[in-house]
């Protein structure tokens, strides 16, 4: 899976088309009943993971790395989202859940901050833009400590988390190591002015570079052990 944004841009085309056809054509009868609102949370995971490689390819879906998503990119705001199941695939073994799924995910979302300072410092993106990330295990402490002000979400946002959780509850307890309910009734807003952001750079610099590279020497030992 790894591979597959290796290939020819014709070949992921052509897969992001199967996909997106075949998954849409295969769905689209209970999307008519008339109780498909219902269906939803359950559909939700499977339209997903058929949507995304096309998506990707489309430029809606913009991905600052293989873990931070974003669909908004305007001199006014920026949003970061999760991946996906497609992109959990892709990017993450089995052996992979708990600890250092948690680490990856996390140093990325540092890094992906970063490209987005980065963007600011060479004159790409306006220092007035309003970063803006939703989900429901902000680490209160740690956000406050970067900058960022942490609100309760807009019911939207309550809803949305509500039809995707189904996906969140497994892409969550993988993250996890075990099985894991998020309070998706309790998601978090947390927003900050690009500014702001610029001056934890340091911080956000340090922070990447050490969780990433425990992650990276904890692989090289697994590996060792294993030989």
């Amino acid at each position: 899976m790894k591979r597959l944004y290796q290939l020819p841009k014709l070949i992921q085309w052509i897969i992001a088309l199967i996909l997106i056809v075949v998954g849409f054509g295969a769905i689209m009868p209970l999307l008519r009943k008339p109780y498909s609102l219902l269906l939803l949370p359950i559909l939700a995971p499977f339209l997903n993971f058929v949507s995304v490689p096309f998506l990707r390819l489309i430029g809606y879906y913009k991905y600052l790395n293989p873990y931070v998503i974003s669909t908004v990119q305007t001199d006014k705001q920026y949003d970061l989202h999760n991946i996906f199941t497609f992109d959990y695939l892709v990017n993450f073994k089995w052996s992979n859940r708990g600890k250092y799924a948690q680490r990856i995910l996390l140093g990325h979302y540092f890094k992906a901050l970063i490209t987005i300072i980065e963007r600011i410092e060479s004159g790409q993106l306006s220092s007035k833009v309003k970063i803006v990330g939703h989900s429901y295990f902000f680490n209160n402490r740690t956000a406050e400590k970067l900058g960022f002000t942490i609100t309760n979400a807009s019911s939207f946002w309550v809803l949305n988390s509500a039809v995707q959780f189904i996906e969140l509850s497994y892409l969550y307890s993988f993250s996890k190591g075990k099985w894991a309910l998020p309070k998706f009734w309790k998601v978090k807003r947390a927003e900050i002015t690009g500014s702001d952001l610029v001056t934890k750079k340091e911080i956000l610099e340090e922070l990447a570079r050490k969780i990433l590279s425990k992650q990276h020497y904890k692989k090289k030992s697994v590996k060792a052990t294993v030989r």
